[in-house]
Order: structure tokens, then sequence, then C-alpha cells
């Protein structure tokens, strides 16, 4: 195989749109400034808006066709704590569960990313570089980043 010249870099200080068109993902340096656990989470660029309706620790969230079955990571944006989370049970084509904290809001609006790219956990000041082989991880609608507030990043796409 030979070597690929196209591979670009997006460098990112705060949550949002990195590539706004179909591409790969390459790779990822993260570079954390705390020893807190922080979660950078790159996902592919569509969402599904719904609702969420939570009883102690289990929300519900019902948003049309969400395609997630129990065991796949979900990131969700909503009023509760914004962080990638597992589904628990797929119980519908419109309804999954996933477990939550005790406290916040017991139902409003939520923004489901179901699509993860990648998940990169840091909990050490230390930078290191994420490796992903073969061609990449398809993004077929652009790459959109959460990223910790203690964390930066740069992503290498192509």
């Amino acid at each position: 195989m030979s070597m690929q010249y196209d591979v670009k870099s997006q460098h990112g200080g705060v949550s949002g749109l990195m590539v706004p068109y179909r591409t790969r993902l390459k790779g990822a340096i993260i570079f954390p400034f705390t020893g807190a656990t922080e979660y950078t989470v790159l996902v592919d660029n569509i969402s599904i808006s719904g609702t969420y309706a939570r009883a102690t620790t289990t929300a519900t969230i019902t948003a049309i066709n969400h395609g997630l079955k129990a065991g796949d990571w979900v990131y969700l944006d909503w009023d509760l704590t914004d962080n990638p989370y597992q589904v628990q049970t797929a119980a519908t084509a419109d309804t999954f569960t996933v477990t939550v904290a005790n406290s916040g809001a017991a139902s409003g609006n939520v923004t489901v990313y179901n699509d993860v790219l990648l998940q990169i956990d840091s909990s050490n000041q230390t930078a290191y570089n994420v490796n992903i082989p073969g061609e990449g991880i398809l993004a077929h609608y652009g790459i959109r980043l959460f990223l910790g507030a203690n964390t930066h990043i740069t992503v290498f796409y192509g």
C-alpha cells in the first residue's frame, strides 16, 4: 500500500463541527490540560431530535427510527449531563434507555447522535496519539466534536 498524501488536520479547542463533509477519520492527538477525567467524542454529523423521561437512574429516550440496539454507544446532548452513554435496552424502533445519575430534569428534549465514530477518555495531563488502522472510520456527514472543558484535540482526516 502506498502512502496517502491527502490527509488533512483540524485543531479543536471547543465542541462543534470540525469537518462539514463526508470524510474518513484517520487519527487524533489529545491534549488534556488537567488530570481530571474527560471524555472526547467524535460523531458523524447527523442527529435525531427526540424527548426523554427520567425515572431515578433510567432515562427513556424517544427518537423516531433511532437504529440503536442494546450495547451501542450514543452521544446525548440534553438537559442532563452531555456525555456518551451505552444503550441499555432498545425496546422499540423509536425508544431506548440509558443509565443516568439520579438528578436533573425529569423530562425534556434531547439531540441524539447515534453514530459515535470515536470516544477518547483521558485522566492525566499527558498528550497522546490515537491511531486508527486501515483506511480510517467513515463519517458520512462529516465530523462533529464534543470536547471536555480542559482538553484540546487535533484530528486527522481525509
